[in-house]
């Protein structure tokens, strides 16, 4: 309980009491009574006074249509002055509880960011730096950016849209850069393989082919253009001068990037250009929102049956949230003849191979073998949940058949009630 609830909680109590020790005193002395040994006085005196009084303390007209002002008052006022004390009583331990449970959780937030940040082996400087992008960001726990490359690179993207709108010098640029890519290489994201999919414009490889459109129309600015550097703060591009036509862009002007990633899928972003110096090399702004038409080989279809799985390798066991061998259980949220998902409140990590054991109507499956190749952040109500996605491991091809089998079927039902 904080200063100011210790004041006014016994002020509202002494308030309450004084009113209703001074108006039952007043009442039976005034009738003749030995509370003080209060003089007796006549009637009129009584009237003007219970006046006054009640024009204080507004209860004399509620008294009067109650029945209350009568030999029986003092009781009945009692029973009034323990209501009136008790609901703001059990108010203030409401609240007290509340605000105590709020900081009882901001600790343990508090705990948690540090704690990986010591995992991840941050410096003093750099975790102060992630958690204050994370806060900016609004995340209600900051240390989910420490697992999930999609909630990190939201909070980069929206710290370097504020940070360039303050006109930064060379010298902040240099240093916020700096930090950037060391805070990346240590949490691990400044590779992603190629079956996981993008999440930021800076998650683009360096060499990566594509063309350049503008931001209407399906004609080509340039056919053949590659990433030729990925800095926090742009996307620079080059073409070759003597195979393109050469077209004036300017700062500001939308333009669209589009390229296919090799297992992932294509992928089309709209961004405006930063700036261009004619001779072959445009610098983009970054972007999270990217369209993606994955290409996918089998058909999913959503299920909710019971699923246990176990991690079996990790490439680093000491930032794993989950321990080797431990049986978790939980529920599929889609399957096809590829892989699966399903959401669970503790985070794998990219890469992470776990062995599934799920029953579909007539065909256990025990001892499959996946490879965790996609994650994302899922805000419940109450907790935050990781929805994972696992790409099939050597499964042989007759059990394949038959998820292939289930999930046709099951598509079948769902299109009759279509």
């Amino acid at each position: 309980m904080n200063a100011k609830m210790k004041i006014a909680l016994p002020a509202i109590f002494c308030m309450v009491f004084l009113t209703h020790t001074a108006e039952t005193c007043a009442y039976y002395s005034l009738r003749g009574k030995t509370c003080l040994n209060l003089p007796q006085v006549s009637d009129d005196a009584q009237q003007q006074f219970f006046s006054g009084l009640h024009s204080v303390f507004s209860t004399v007209e509620l008294l009067d249509r109650l029945g209350w002002n009568s030999p029986n008052f003092l009781i009945n006022r009692t029973i009034i002055f323990i209501i009136i004390a008790i609901i703001p009583a059990l108010f203030f331990y409401w609240l007290n509880n509340v605000i105590r449970r709020k900081r009882e959780r901001a600790g343990s937030v508090e705990t948690m960011f540090t704690e990986y940040s010591i995992r991840f082996k941050l410096t003093e400087e750099e975790s102060d730096f992630l958690k204050a992008i994370a806060v900016k960001r609004d995340m209600p726990q900051p240390y989910v950016i420490f697992q999930s490359l999609q909630a990190f690179e939201r909070c980069v993207d929206f710290h370097i849209k504020e940070f360039m709108k303050k006109n930064p010098g060379r010298e902040e640029l240099d240093i916020t850069s700096k930090m950037l890519v060391d805070i990346r290489n240590k949490l691990g994201f400044q590779h992603i393989p190629l079956e996981y999919p993008l999440a930021s414009t800076r998650n683009i490889a360096i060499g990566q082919a594509g063309s350049l459109f503008n931001k209407e129309g399906n004609a080509p600015i340039f056919r053949n253009v590659s990433v030729m550097e990925n800095s926090p703060f742009y996307l620079t591009l080059k073409y070759e001068l003597d195979k393109e036509e050469v077209r004036r862009l300017t700062a500001g002007q939308i333009v669209r990037f589009a390229f296919a990633r090799q297992t992932d899928g294509l992928y089309g972003i709209q961004v405006p250009v930063a700036k261009t110096d004619g001779a072959g090399q445009i610098d983009l702004f970054h972007t999270v929102e990217m369209k993606r038409n994955q290409l996918r080989q089998y058909v999913r279809i959503e299920t909710s049956l019971p699923l246990k799985f176990r991690l079996i390798q990790t490439h680093d066991p000491e930032r794993s949230e989950i321990k080797r061998g431990e049986l978790i259980a939980t529920r599929l949220s889609d399957i096809s003849g590829g892989g699966l998902s399903f959401v669970y409140e503790r985070s794998l990590r990219l890469g992470d191979v776990i062995s599934l054991n799920f029953d579909l109507p007539g065909s256990p499956f025990a001892g499959i073998a996946g490879k965790i190749v996609h994650l994302s952040l899922r805000e419940a109500k109450t907790a935050r949940l990781f929805k994972h996605h696992v790409q099939f491991l050597n499964i042989e091809p007759r059990k394949r058949e038959k998820i292939i089998s289930y999930v046709f079927e099951k598509e079948r039902q769902m299109n009759q009630w279509r």
